[in-house]
């Protein structure tokens, strides 16, 4: 009788205990257990919730679209603009990776080997259209202290009008905001026959080296093979931009400017010097 007691126990026992896997919100009726227990255990198990996420530091902030960043620090961006300054397209001088990615910008390996971290930058807070690519170089401080944009290619002539357009309107701009413009040109050297005539009145053919002017016929194809260059600087003490004339392989034209911020190049100078 007593074993048939206890079957019959440990039956009803495994019939609630699957009732409860089944249907959790009948899971205290089916133990017959009291609307008090069952408020009591629902009150402990907030409780527990509430400890947990207290005891949980938040890393992550999710955002609309699915896109999950971290949560910026802005204490150490606002420290590192007041050090370094703003710097073009809206970043900011000195700034790691992380602060730079803490401002919504996407940053992509170069695996450039001249520059040590650089990165392709994407979603810019400020951009401009002429552009088609900004890259960033951190150094191994991990401190943003150049960049370089490109501009769009240009289905250029060959006086290479196109280009110079750009070209003129962008020294304008640098020159007005970082001054001491300088402009450098290295034109193509040609050899030209010319006929004079000797001391006795005679017709003679002598060569000379005629220096190519800028915007001559050929000189997108100067540009080109590098028979020519055209480039300008200019700085205003801290920050040092360059401005170049490019043609790639496909005779597609475009502009660069070359930024980088002359305080913390001299700061990774000396910190050289002192190791030495």
């Amino acid at each position: 009788m007593k074993k048939i007691l206890y079957l019959f126990c440990f039956s009803v026992a495994l019939c609630a205990s699957a009732r409860a896997q089944n249907n959790t919100s009948n899971f205290y009726q089916d133990l017959l257990v009291t609307d008090e227990v069952i408020a009591a255990e629902n009150e402990d198990m907030a409780i527990e919730n509430a400890r947990k996420m207290l005891n949980t530091k938040p890393k992550l902030l999710k955002l609309k679209d699915n896109k999950v960043v971290k949560r910026p620090n802005r204490a150490a961006t606002k420290d590192t603009k007041a050090q370094y300054g703003s710097a073009p397209f809206g970043l900011i001088w000195g700034a790691s990776t992380k602060e730079i990615e803490n401002l919504g910008v996407t940053l992509t390996p170069t695996g450039e080997k001249d520059y040590m971290n650089n990165y392709s930058a994407k979603n810019l807070p400020n951009s401009l259209h002429d552009f088609r690519n900004v890259a960033l170089t951190f150094g191994t401080n991990n401190s943003l202290w150049r960049i370089i944009a490109y501009g769009n290619f240009i289905q250029d002539d060959p006086e290479a009008s196109g280009v110079m357009a750009m070209y003129r309107q962008y020294f304008k701009l640098l020159a007005q905001k970082y001054g001491k413009a300088q402009e450098f040109y290295t034109p193509n050297v040609i050899n030209v026959d010319v006929t004079t005539t000797d001391s006795k009145g005679k017709p003679q053919t002598v060569t000379e080296q005629k220096e190519q002017p800028i915007g001559n016929p050929n000189f997108l194809s100067e540009l080109q093979n590098g028979t020519a260059e055209l480039y300008a600087t200019f700085e205003n003490g801290t920050i040092g931009a360059a401005l170049g004339v490019n043609v790639d392989g496909n005779g597609q034209s475009y502009i660069t400017i070359d930024y980088k911020n002359l305080k913390l190049m001299k700061e990774r100078d000396n910190n050289t010097l002192n190791a030495l």
